[in-house]
């Protein structure tokens, strides 16, 4: 009969350590930055585009470096017909939206292969990215302009919410121990990261203002680009608190959803990433489990969660809206105003409360049945 007296309070406490638990996520938004959510092979095009002309010996040796050379990247070879007849072969790259970047136009003489799909896989600087990124909270990537003052203002704001951010991590769900980093594309670099820039959403042509990008994870974009009068510290400090965030059910699913850059993330990269993570982001079930997750979306009732997620962490700071926005940002979910869900903070209190429950109720059953 005294058991039957503590059943309720048990079971009172087991739904509360039930809904606490549901509530965490195991994963963080960085975490998902590092799994292919998207198939990520494929994600953009190689197209050759060669007439009737075009030696069949140079389209060989294309075919079969790019199975060696595009290997473990995010990029696949296509070929097919000239456009018009008398047209030269030409390669371009093509991305999700239909955006095209010319590569190279060939011919049997000047076809190297091996060369120039190396440089379209990789290259130095977005190499240095990958390795910044397993080591590094997230990167903010400024390219610089032509206008010096500019790009002052831009990376003084930058580094200050580097440093803002880096106030917040240790009370993050999965906290990491090197802060975001700041890394700065001269202009008299950009012209040889035409492909790095393109992949970002920006013109690979040089730029009067400042642009910058926030990146994590395998190289995938966190939000729009902003230039200019955009970059500023409080825009800046919103987004980058989002990618220390739990991926739980009330976060804005579009904050993962941003494109990878092209690159070849290879065996070594990934061998990094489990030992960085703790887990296979490769894994078939990891990917199929964060794939349902941001597929499912907000739940019923529930508001997304948007920049603003900063002041959840005991962070305030005034409205990420500038008088100088650009209309065409606003598709961003930066510039949403819904309010901020305390959900971190709800379902410490909800675990918290079961564990004190089901202590009490389990030292309380103690007492009773030794009396």
């Amino acid at each position: 009969m005294r058991l039957r007296t503590f059943q309720p309070l048990v079971r009172f406490g087991l739904c509360l350590a039930g809904a606490g638990l549901a509530l965490a996520c195991r994963y963080s938004v960085r975490d998902t930055g590092f799994i292919d959510l998207a198939a990520a092979a494929g994600a953009y095009r190689l197209e050759l585009s060669a007439p009737p002309s075009f030696p069949a010996d140079s389209r060989r040796a294309l075919e079969q470096a790019a199975a060696v050379m595009l290997l473990d990247s995010n990029i696949a070879l296509e070929t097919g017909p000239a456009q018009r007849p008398g047209d030269p072969a030409t390669l371009r790259l093509v991305d999700a939206d239909s955006r095209t970047l010319p590569i190279a136009t060939l011919t049997n003489a000047t076809l190297d292969a091996l060369k120039l799909l190396e440089s379209v896989a990789t290259s130095p600087f977005r190499d240095r990215l990958y390795r910044e990124s397993l080591r590094a909270y997230g990167l903010v990537l400024l390219i610089e302009g032509s206008d010096a003052a500019a790009n002052q203002r831009a990376q003084a704001a930058a580094q200050a919410a580097i440093d803002a951010t880096a106030k917040l991590i240790p009370g993050m769900p999965k906290p990491v121990d090197i802060p975001p980093q700041l890394i700065v594309l001269p202009a008299a670099a950009q012209a040889a990261e035409a492909i790095l820039l393109w992949g970002l959403g920006l013109e690979p042509a040089p730029s009067e203002q400042p642009r910058l990008a926030l990146l994590y994870g395998r190289g995938r974009r966190l939000g729009s680009p902003l230039e200019g009068p955009l970059i500023t510290q409080t825009v800046l400090r919103e987004r980058l608190v989002l990618i220390g965030q739990d991926c739980e059910c009330d976060l804005d699913r579009a904050w993962l959803r941003g494109p990878l850059y092209p690159g070849r993330w290879d065996r070594s990269l990934q061998e990094v990433a489990t030992k960085v993570l703790g887990f296979d982001p490769e894994n078939p079930m990891v990917r199929a489990e964060v794939s349902r997750i941001i597929e499912r979306g907000p739940q019923p009732g529930q508001k997304k969660k948007n920049a603003g997620t900063a002041q959840a962490l005991g962070y305030s700071e005034e409205s990420v809206d500038s008088p100088t926005e650009d209309p065409s940002d606003r598709s961003d979910p930066s510039d949403r105003t819904d309010p901020p869900q305390p959900h971190r903070t709800l379902w410490i209190f909800l675990a918290g409360a079961a564990t004190a429950v089901l202590t009490a109720g389990t030292w309380l059953f103690i007492r009773s049945s030794s009396r």
